[in-house]
């Protein structure tokens, strides 16, 4: 997914799961961040019937150097949401 306001490669940091027990599906909000300019976005993704609300997110190896510059990233995120 690319960022609307540089055009640099987001990645997904969170995924929080809503339950409705109103619809027989699930709402999934979605957070990510740009690696450019940090910009944070958030999407709702409805689910379909039947998904496997249990699954376990498939894992994909990054590098040292790209896991050091998430770790930075995500630490310049926190510090500017807590008004550092």
């Amino acid at each position: 997914m690319r960022c609307v306001a540089c055009g640099g490669e987001m990645i997904l940091v969170n995924v929080d799961r809503l339950q409705n027990a109103a619809v027989s599906s699930c709402i999934e909000d979605h957070s990510f961040i740009c690696l450019g300019c940090h910009e944070v976005e958030r999407r709702l993704i409805l689910t379909r019937h039947g998904r496997e609300i249990d699954m376990a997110p498939s894992i994909v190896p990054v590098s040292a150097a790209q896991d050091d510059h998430i770790a930075a990233l995500l630490r310049r995120v926190f510090a500017k949401i807590r008004g550092q």
